[in-house]
């Protein structure tokens, strides 16, 4: 029996725990590099975690480290491994948990450590270890995998676990490649596997349906397909850009049938422009009717335009940015709009790294659905072009313009999106009450 099939036999014996079918064939791998791409609930912490303590109990005096991007991260699979050795009496009594500074269990004199890969690594320099997991390998910056965790292997000839959603073409792409070649050059050295959510028998099929008409096509394949795409780092597919831009601006102002109308303002000073645009309703679609950018004028100037922009096109409801300057000129956007008499709701959004990447999101998802037009408008479409995922330093996701463009047009758009759904627009429809609020307008 391989040691890899004794280490499920235990993980029976002592947790009652069975892996379903590609877990097992994932566990039962004994390659020195193994690099799984996997999607959304198909059971990685779950996995990872039976691997780490099963392999510290029957590899006395191992050291294994669990990396991922972030502390929190971290903790999920070193609290899993913490559950199943505290939840059997038989490893209960001989493991010793620390979680301060960062969590450190050993057991039998085998010890798992927990660590971040974010500020470069610096946590991890200095250790060695037999066996690294790093779990959402792909949100490791490359230079960390080269130069601090692949050394951390290199004097015990160690195992390196890499598990994640795909990200980019990066050092967990690459890897991912090589462990699909077939050249037997390669032997037991390095290995991949491709593991769908939907392989997890343990969660409905329904639900992974349901995924797939919340999310747009390119986050679907991504997070429940586990695929990689070429144009990963781009929020917008082309295609879905193309498809949206119908009509020329000018052209946008005679297209009839919108219930209502909506607008989303990104506020700037300098070095970034003030965007307005006007997003008509309609019954199966949004659509673009009117677009402003400026920059270089001063607040009380832009209140005055942004009041002019509402007024000319009619808004029943704008979305504006609320972040730090953002919230006084709400307030003075609301006042001034009272003073020339327009019955427009202003509201405001706060902008935080989650909320705005929820907010980009349902926009991508308009462009996927194709329930949005555009008008063929340069500046607008160069920015749905450039707009991209970015990983940083400290191993999240940022969503902002690519070095040397603009972004403001596409936040400008995707406040007044988030408006139209709030004004019952979601997907492009209205329901019944608010249609009568827009007549009513």
């Amino acid at each position: 029996m391989t040691r890899s099939r004794k280490r499920l036999l235990l993980a029976k014996l002592l947790w009652g725990w069975e892996p379903h079918g590609t877990q097992k064939t994932w566990l039962l791998d004994e390659s020195q590099t193994k690099v799984a791409a996997c999607g959304r609930r198909w059971g990685k912490t779950e996995s990872a975690a039976i691997d780490a303590a099963t392999t510290a109990i029957m590899c006395r005096g191992s050291v294994q480290m669990i990396v991922s991007p972030t502390y929190d991260q971290s903790r999920l699979i070193s609290d899993a491994v913490e559950r199943f050795l505290l939840g059997s009496p038989v490893t209960r009594k001989l493991t010793r948990v620390v979680k301060t500074p960062y969590p450190r269990i050993t057991i039998g004199g085998s010890l798992i450590m927990a660590r971040t890969a974010d500020d470069d690594g610096r946590n991890l320099r200095g250790h060695a270890a037999d066996r690294v997991i790093v779990d959402e390998a792909a949100y490791v910056r490359d230079s960390v995998v080269q130069e601090v965790i692949t050394p951390m292997l290199a004097d015990r000839g160690g195992q390196l676990v890499m598990i994640s959603t795909p990200f980019g073409k990066n050092h967990f792409y690459r890897l991912f490649l090589r462990g699909q070649a077939t050249s037997e050059n390669l032997g037991p050295r390095i290995r991949s596997f491709q593991f769908p959510s939907w392989l997890n028998p343990h969660i409905s099929r329904d639900y992974v349906e349901a995924q797939r008409l919340e999310l747009s096509p390119r986050q679907f394949a991504v997070e429940y397909e586990a695929k990689f795409l070429e144009d990963q780092a781009s929020v917008f597919a082309w295609d879905d850009i193309e498809a949206a831009a119908e009509c020329s601006l000018a052209d946008s102002h005679r297209e009839p049938g919108f219930e209502c109308v909506v607008a989303g303002i990104d506020w700037a000073r300098y070095s970034d422009y003030t965007a307005l645009v006007a997003l008509g309703v309609g019954e199966h679609r949004l659509s673009v009717i009117a677009i402003e950018r400026f920059n270089g004028v001063c607040w009380q100037n832009q209140v005055e335009r942004a009041s002019e922009f509402l007024r000319r096109h009619r808004v029943m409801a704008v979305l504006t940015d609320q972040t730090s300057i953002g919230d006084p000129l709400l307030e003075q956007l609301r006042q001034r709009l009272y003073e020339l008499g327009v019955e427009t709701c202003v509201e405001g959004f706060v902008f935080t790294n989650q909320s705005k990447r929820e907010l980009i999101e349902l926009l991508a998802l308009q462009f996927a659905r194709r329930a949005i037009t555009i008008p063929r408008d340069e500046a607008l479409m160069r920015e749905l072009q450039y707009f991209e995922y970015e990983l940083t330093g400290y191993g999240k996701v940022r969503m902002q313009a690519r070095p040397g463009f603009y972004d403001d047009l596409v936040m400008a758009l995707a406040l007044a999106c988030r408006q139209a759904r709030a004004f019952g627009a979601g997907g492009g429809y209205l329901t019944a009450g608010n249609r009568a609020a827009c007549d009513g307008w």
